[in-house]
């Protein structure tokens, strides 16, 4: 019996004509590629409206929350007006005793 020495064949030995044909005569891929930017062209319009409504609301929150704060900073200082109406704070009728007294 002889000795084989040739290895045995793989799928990898198998001849093709995958890389024979040049790119210059495969217009459809062109097309494919075309079809496949404008997609994504589709895709980044839609993300850029959602992304503006997106800041469009919350502008108009900011704004909301502007107006809130400057509302309670006027009414607060309406109440601090009426309580130092006079330029000095409310007199307490219940003043503390500052300690022991002795008259001599």
């Amino acid at each position: 019996m002889a000795i084989i020495t040739r290895p045995p064949r793989t799928v990898t030995d198998i001849k093709t004509h995958s890389g024979r044909s040049s790119r210059d005569h495969q217009i459809y891929r062109n097309y494919f590629e075309v079809g496949a930017l404008e997609l994504e062209r589709w895709r980044r319009t839609l993300e850029r409206n959602v992304a503006s409504s997106r800041i469009a609301s919350i502008d108009s929150r900011i704004a909301v929350i502007d107006k809130e704060k400057e509302e309670l900073l006027a009414d607060a200082a309406a109440s601090c007006a009426l309580v130092y109406s006079n330029g000095k704070p409310e007199q307490t009728e219940n003043k503390k005793s500052s300690g022991l007294r002795i008259k001599y």
